[in-house]
């Protein structure tokens, strides 16, 4: 290859273009450093937050970028943030327990110094030195690694709001290491660069992911259409790696949610609405969120929401309404006697079904029960750990042996203990008793071991230098044992035909 058809430095040749270029995002953008998406990512990845506050990260940012789109008649009063526009964006039940949970994962979102959420104001960190942590030096490793660290990142807000809704770690993983090296914005011409090169390699080890994970994410999001594969020669591949645009216009398909959310046994995940495009810019009045005050002003009110009452709530755990002297056992307050009776254990079940906690199948039984033996087996508090792991629908958490347990229950419970004994006549009746050795016999036996174990041609040999028996005494107790062995040896039981 000569000098005028090399690349260049830059990854491109002479009579190529400079590169994919759009001259607007498509939904508008969310304006993001590279350092804001590395420290978020850092954070998630060394374990300091969990996947669900990675994606109220996310949901922040989405909320803030929508109140720079308000009406005009809006623009001089103060922004209202809510926790129903939060927990439409993650996803999920959109109960009372949730809306807790929502609100804890903004406190420790707070608590790690990286954003900062009240009703009418959000704020983001945007240096690590901003953060509570103690050890940054794995942070300012993998940021020293990133190409064009000063830079902000358009990130679509179509986009923002599917990482809300959640991806798997592989994908954001990728997600993020596509927008850092391959969107760009250029003021002098005023357009967007949209693709980028990248190995999956520099992904894999700088990410925390491993090069499976990072090939089987970029097929994903090839799949579902967020970056297209540009053409690109061998020779470019082996120097600067993969060519892929970003499509801005991109969206999320309704009815592909494969992808983003997780399954509902994931406490950490939550299953995303699908309408990634189509959220409202305009604030909303009710609900408003409240992250101070005492524990009265962050209770919401209890209102009727898709005609299930807020107040009673799939899986809150109320005081038991025991009455006085009464044994039976009540779902909402589990006793560990209560899982040693597979009576009671049925009657737990069906009122779980009642609540929605279960299924009524009897796949759905077989869960409960199999729940039950691990929780009685693990913990100390099994009533506690079993209410627990039903709430939470930990269901991967059964093992094989607390299946089978649960399947000998339920089978004795509807069809008795049963023992298995085998008739006497199955087996030929008793056996007939067989004849005793004798002394002289045990001697026999003892010297023929000693022959063959020194390999004499005469036990006789042994049995004179041990007891000092004559030859006519050895022949005599050899022929008595032989025929001893052979009467042993004849004993065979027989089967119920008679037949030996």
């Amino acid at each position: 290859m000569d000098a005028q058809t090399r690349p260049k430095s830059g990854g491109v040749k002479p009579h190529q273009p400079i590169g994919e270029r759009e001259a607007r995002i498509e939904g508008s953008f969310r304006k993001i450093t590279v350092h804001q998406l590395i420290m978020a990512w850092w954070l998630y990845r060394s374990g300091h937050m969990t996947r669900r506050q990675y994606r109220v990260y996310f949901a922040a940012h989405e909320l803030a970028e929508r109140r720079r789109y308000t009406s005009p008649e809006h623009r001089g009063s103060k922004p209202l943030y809510t926790m129903s526009e939060i927990a439409g964006l993650v996803g999920g039940r959109g109960d009372q327990r949730a809306l807790r949970e929502l609100r804890s994962d903004l406190r420790a979102l707070h608590r790690l110094g990286l954003v900062s959420v009240n009703k009418h104001r959000i704020a983001f960190a945007v240096s690590a030195d901003q953060l509570r942590v103690d050890d940054l030096d794995g942070f300012w490793s993998m940021y020293r690694e990133m190409p064009n660290r000063q830079r902000s990142v358009p990130v679509p807000r179509r986009l923002l709001r599917a990482l809300a809704a959640g991806f798997s770690k592989g994908v954001t993983a990728m997600i993020t290491a596509v927008l850092i090296r391959g969107l760009f914005w250029h003021r002098d011409s005023g357009d967007y660069r949209t693709d980028g090169r990248y190995k999956l390699s520099w992904i894999a080890e700088h990410f925390g992911i491993s090069r499976r994970a990072a090939t089987e994410a970029r097929a994903k999001l090839v799949e579902l259409g967020w970056i297209e594969p540009l053409d690109v020669n061998q020779w470019e591949m082996n120097r600067w790696g993969l060519r892929d645009r970003i499509v801005t216009d991109w969206t999320l398909p309704a009815d592909d949610q494969a992808a983003v959310g997780g399954s509902e046994r994931d406490a950490e995940s939550a299953s995303p609405k699908g309408r990634f495009d189509t959220e409202s810019a305009s604030p909303d009045q009710t609900d408003s969120l409240s992250l101070t005050g005492d524990i009265k002003t962050r209770r919401l009110p209890t209102r009727e929401r898709s005609g299930v009452s807020t107040g009673s709530t799939l899986g809150s755990r109320k005081k038991s309404r025991r009455r006085a002297g009464e044994d039976r056992p009540n779902i909402r307050d589990i006793q560990p006697r209560d899982l040693e009776s597979t009576h009671r254990l049925l009657d737990l079940h069906r009122q779980a079904c009642e609540i929605g906690l279960v299924g009524g199948s009897e796949s759905g039984r077989m869960d409960f029960l199999a729940l039950a033996e691990r929780a009685r087996s693990r913990g100390r508090r099994s009533g506690a750990l079993f209410y627990w792991l039903l709430r939470e629908r930990k269901f991967a958490f059964i093992t094989h042996a607390d299946e089978d347990e649960a399947s000998r229950r339920l089978r004795e419970h509807f069809n008795g203990k049963q023992t298995r004994q085998p008739e006497p006549r199955q087996w030929g009746g008793e056996p007939p008793e067989l004849p005793a050795w004798t002394e002289e016999d045990k001697i026999v036996m003892a010297c023929l071991r000693v022959a063959k174990h020194r390999r004499l041609d005469d036990p006789f040999r042994a049995a004179q230098h041990a007891k000092e028996w004559t030859r006519g005494k050895w022949e005599e107790a050899l022929v008595a044992y032989e025929q001893r062995r052979l009467a042993r040896c004849s004993v065979e039981p027989t089967n119920t035909d008679g037949a030996v």
